[in-house]
């Protein structure tokens, strides 16, 4: 295969399947990690059993798969970014989910999904009137913050992950070292198909040397079922409260404002031009998908900022490898002993291949706002300000702790915050001028402002 480039036209190039299939399968391990945690975090967190817990596993991985489908193939003209892109279960409802779930039930946390996935279908045309607020500035100091503020969950399976015995021992950190270094040698070395399977490659041979230091325990993999097929409303008719479907709406704002700083960020990288309607066409997928969730025993969804960074070192831009990917999570989730293979891949390894995919995304960012006009004071507020809350934020985790619950919800994430920011010093210093850019550009369209 031939470099891969980031014109345009790329976003729709077929590749031999054989490479789609590898690609789509490095993406999925990308978001793994992140796709089967939040189902064990709740599940955890409301005493469900260990049966249970496999099942909110197979339904998430099988949704997670129609979603990205969806968001990455479309549903004609009405739903799906079209874009290289993977769906997963959003960390920002971790919290409220279990709120509700506690004082509900579980049937209560999938009746609010499923109403806060219709009221993301329906307020989508609306949201999507709000591109203007999102020019160079913003959205490059958006993709920063969405990158740097990762950084210390890589750091944290760099060094075994959050709770390990073994957290910071010496193998883990030599461990991720290997394979930083492994996806560097490939990137120096090689060209083309290998060099786009650089994180890949890396993440395997790393498994393998954990292997070796017997860091691998394959008990998981002999004790899952060979098959096991996802049956909608498993656990009973969901629960609709007043006060979990306000809570998952409110969550699902500041979802859908994480999500459109990736569909600007994904489209820079792919040089394609995001219009409104993209970002509509976006959150009515995440929409259906949440919908799904709640149908299908699992979760709201969102476009993963992870694959953003693996897209970023790759240059492979094609969506044909996420719907790839699709297919693979789907089948992941009604073939559970091969799901159980990618979670035998120790946290270390994964964290080598997270502090440059994460990096990347924030390397991006800056290189977005170095395309604004940052000789203008106002721009570089803008910047500075927003970077600066929501790395903050992001790494001083329990700055909201006296804070109400709802607050919490709404701005305790450094990605919302930092967007917020943003926005608002944004139309505080700069709208007139970037109306007078819209005016100056108009006549072909509502279209993202750079």
């Amino acid at each position: 295969m031939s470099d891969v480039g980031t014109n345009t036209e790329k976003v729709n190039e077929m590749l031999p399947i054989g490479q789609l299939s590898v690609l789509g399968l490095q993406h999925v391990l990308a978001m793994y990690a992140g796709a089967v945690t939040i189902p064990i975090i709740i599940a955890g967190a409301l005493g469900l059993t260990q049966t249970q817990l496999a099942l909110l596993i197979a339904a998430d991985l099988f949704t997670c798969g129609i979603a990205t489908f969806i968001q990455s193939y479309g549903i004609g003209n009405f739903a799906g970014i079209k874009l290289p892109v993977v769906l997963g279960v959003t960390f920002t409802a971790v919290g409220p989910l279990i709120a509700i779930g506690s004082e509900s039930g579980i049937l209560g946390i999938w009746g609010s999904i499923i109403i806060s996935g219709l009221f993301m279908i329906l307020f989508a045309p609306l949201y999507g009137k709000l591109l203007r607020f999102f020019p160079q500035v913003v959205t490059g100091s958006i993709v920063t913050i969405i990158g740097f503020s990762l950084i210390p969950i890589g750091m944290q399976n760099v060094a075994g992950g959050v709770g390990s015995p073994t957290f910071g021992a010496p193998v883990n950190l030599c461990l991720a070292l290997l394979v930083m270094c492994i996806i560097m040698a490939v990137n120096k070395f090689f060209r083309g198909f290998f060099q786009a399977i650089s994180v890949l490659i890396g993440i395997i041979l790393g498994t393998i040397v954990a292997g070796l230091l017997g860091m691998v325990d394959f008990k998981v993999v002999a004790d899952a079922n060979w098959v096991s097929i996802v049956q909608p409303l498993n656990f009973g008719m969901p629960k609709i409260t007043v006060s979990g479907t306000i809570t998952m709406c409110l969550v699902a704002i500041v979802t859908m404002i994480e999500s459109t700083g990736v569909f600007l960020g994904i489209g820079k990288i792919c040089d394609k031009e995001i219009l409104d309607q993209d970002i509509v066409k976006g959150i009515r997928a995440e929409g259906i998908a949440t919908i799904l969730g709640g149908i299908l025993n699992s979760f709201p969804y969102t476009t993963y900022s992870q694959n953003m960074g693996l897209v970023a070192l790759t240059k492979v831009t094609t969506r044909w490898v996420t719907v790839v990917s699709g297919i693979i999570l789907f089948l992941l989730g009604i073939l559970p002993k091969f799901a159980a293979l990618a979670t035998i891949i120790p946290a270390a390894v994964l964290g080598g291949a997270m502090i440059v995919m994460f990096g990347m995304v924030g390397v991006s960012g800056i290189k977005m706002l170095t395309q604004a006009d940052l000789t203008n004071n106002n721009n570089l507020l803008i910047a500075a300000t927003s970077i600066g809350v929501g790395l903050g934020i992001s790494v001083v985790t329990g700055i909201f702790d006296q804070m109400p619950a709802l607050f919490k919800t709404f701005i305790g994430s450094g990605i919302v915050s930092g967007t917020i920011v943003a926005v608002l010093l944004n139309i505080f210093l700069n709208l007139n001028e970037n109306d007078r850019k819209a005016d100056s550009n108009s006549g072909a369209g509502s279209h993202f402002i750079a």
